[in-house]
């Protein structure tokens, strides 16, 4: 006689193997890879299902639509690293520490998520971007604050070169760390080489950004004669 076993039926979407976290984590990996490669709004719950080996009940399951899941990858992902590159940064370092520090944590962060440089381009740079807004109410404005006013701080004793812009400058460090590795393979195809590593765009990046804001003579004099020349004109 055939006795046959009846299973437990489980709630549609509700994953089975892994814990309920783990399952979550998978289906957000898969997300923020898909925005990288495809970008948010050509990514559809099936293409992330797909990817992430599950069904896309369970992605509703854990997301009830796309701007929950827009949320998610901003305030899971993307803030935490917003967070951690720019939370260290205080007033009383020399600048040289916090230029360095900045750009070392970033590219750091990019190693840990090398989905980051593709999406930040795509969907933060890009004016019709889906997760622009949602990042922006989450850039910490207080550290970037505090960074901005030292190098202005530097360029009234004469330590910062008079012609950087303080608020640009931090444009100017997240896009070198964003460009650069993003490039990094087309920089080994193009050249038939190894792809610059981790420690060769550190170097790189500060080394452009540090030796930018240095003053020297020929340099302070000649700004000096510039802001005289523009008062004897006003």
């Amino acid at each position: 006689m055939l006795i046959r076993h009846q299973t437990a039926k489980r709630p549609p979407g509700r994953p089975a193997a892994r814990s309920e976290g783990e399952t979550r984590e998978l289906l957000l990996t898969a997300a923020t890879e898909l925005f990288a490669e495809l970008g948010a709004a050509a990514t559809s719950f099936a293409l992330i299902a797909q990817k992430a080996g599950l069904t896309p009940a369970m992605l509703h399951y854990y997301f009830r639509d796309r701007e929950a899941l827009l949320d998610a990858v901003v305030d899971e992902r993307l803030a935490p690293l917003i967070a951690s590159v720019w939370n260290p940064v205080r007033g009383s370092d020399p600048i040289e520490t916090m230029v360095g520090g900045v750009v070392d944590r970033l590219l750091d962060g990019i190693g840990r998520n090398p989905w980051v440089p593709s999406t930040w381009m795509r969907e933060i740079l890009n004016e019709n971007g889906l997760l622009r807004k949602r990042v922006l109410k989450r850039l910490p404005l207080e550290k970037v604050r505090i960074f901005s006013n030292a190098v202005a701080g530097g360029q009234q004793k004469g330590a910062v070169h008079a012609d950087i812009d303080p608020v640009i400058l931090v444009f100017s460090m997240l896009g070198l760390v964003m460009l650069h590795t993003a490039t990094a393979g087309l920089v080994g195809e193009i050249f038939h080489c190894e792809a610059p590593s981790r420690a060769t765009l550190g170097g790189h990046i500060t080394g452009l950004l540090l030796h930018g804001l240095e003053v020297h003579a020929a340099d302070s004099a000649s700004s000096t004669a510039k802001k005289r020349s523009e008062r004897g004109r006003r």
